[in-house]
């Protein structure tokens, strides 16, 4: 008689087949250092412009024509998040749907499903290693990109906020965490349920990145004449609604939004990741693997 596999021998199981594909590795070395990077790249440029502002005979002031007091340039733990979401939500966009089709492209899904014919724990164990990974991953990044750009760039700012241990501080960073672990999810949700890396990766890259860029150009552009009434409201109310717009307002210090706040945002971004899962592991179920 065949043992049954435990939940965590599946996990176990999942874990190692993870860890032991080089191009795992290859993923995470990239994701750590392209968000590293353009943080520092953020931490500069944000130097050079305070430096410029320096430099004028007179006191800088806001667009509207306040003067300019300390931490008007933004915060800095904002900004990190931003630099570590740029190529960030990309880069795990692919490891996320790559854990996934790999195995139904290479047939080893077959002895996957044998060994545990109840795929939706084969699914979640997945799921697991791969939040496992986002949360290490990232908190890595954000760890390192906040240490370097302080240290190297902004130890004596002015008017970047540079504090740490602060209520907000501990939205935005714990906050993108769980952002981009919903947003894993969604692109793992969507490799289940279309099967295919190439077509996973388009699905993905349209809804997550092309279709928010796209929609924020038309909000802008029918907004720049009469302003956001009727229909034109409906529209950047919907734009705002898009998984990586809702998202993205929980590493805001003041949200800018029409309807959402940073934690409704995080609750829309986890209603499409718990749609695109359920819709993959309902398609894991039916269709033959």
């Amino acid at each position: 008689m065949v043992k049954k596999l435990s939940f965590f021998r599946i996990l176990r199981s999942e874990w190692i087949k993870t860890m032991t594909v080089r191009s795992t590795w290859w993923i995470l070395i990239l994701c750590f250092l392209l968000n590293v990077g353009m943080s520092i790249l953020l931490a500069f440029g944000m130097k050079v412009f305070e430096t410029q502002l320096n430099s004028e005979r007179r006191i800088p002031h806001n667009p509207d024509g306040s003067p300019m007091m300390a931490g008007d340039l933004g915060s800095w733990s904002q900004i990190v998040t931003t630099g570590c979401s740029f190529f960030g939500v990309l880069v795990f966009m692919v490891l996320a749907i790559l854990i996934i089709t790999n195995e139904h492209s290479s047939k080893m899904v077959h002895s996957t499903f044998i060994a545990s014919p109840r795929r939706v724990r084969v699914l979640l164990a997945k799921m697991i290693v791969l939040a496992v990974l986002c949360v290490i991953i990232f908190a890595a990044s954000l760890a390192a990109s906040w240490a370097a750009g302080y240290f190297f760039f902004l130890k004596d700012t002015i008017f970047i906020d540079v504090s740490l241990f602060t209520s907000d501080n501990y939205r935005i960073l714990g906050g993108f965490l769980i952002a981009m672990v919903l947003l894993a999810w969604f692109s793992f949700g969507l490799g289940a349920l279309i099967r295919s890396t190439a077509g996973s990766l388009s699905a993905g890259v349209s809804v997550l990145i092309v279709l928010p860029l796209v929609m924020q150009i038309v909000v802008n552009l029918v907004a720049s004449g009469e302003g956001l009434t009727g229909w034109r409201h409906v529209l950047a109310v919907s734009n705002e609604f898009l998984p990586t717009k809702a998202g993205e307002l929980i590493s805001q210090v003041e949200p800018v939004s029409l309807v959402l706040g940073p934690w409704q945002g995080l609750g829309v971004l986890g209603a499409w990741a718990l749609l695109s899962v359920v819709l993959g592991m309902i398609a894991t179920g039916r269709k033959n693997a």
